[in-house]
């Protein structure tokens, strides 16, 4: 994992797998950039969702543990 600077927003931000994961966090959230193409170009996570991946994350948690709950009660 490096840290980078986005060439958008100048926000420094890490790019690559963490340890003990095989791919990017980038994998995991959507490009809502339009017909942004990001080979080559790296650009932080607020960047890429468009102000939105703070509030894509908490709520993929929430509904984790909702999920996990409704298992638990069956």
């Amino acid at each position: 994992m490096e840290k980078l600077i986005c060439e958008h927003c100048g926000t420094k931000f890490n790019c690559g797998a963490p340890a003990g994961k095989d791919r990017c966090w980038c994998m995991d959230l959507p490009n809502l950039r339009g017909g942004f193409d990001l080979a080559g170009a790296c650009v932080c996570p607020d960047c890429l969702t468009m102000g939105k991946a703070k509030a894509m994350i908490k709520s993929r948690k929430v509904k984790q543990r909702q999920r996990a709950a409704s298992a638990l009660r069956k």
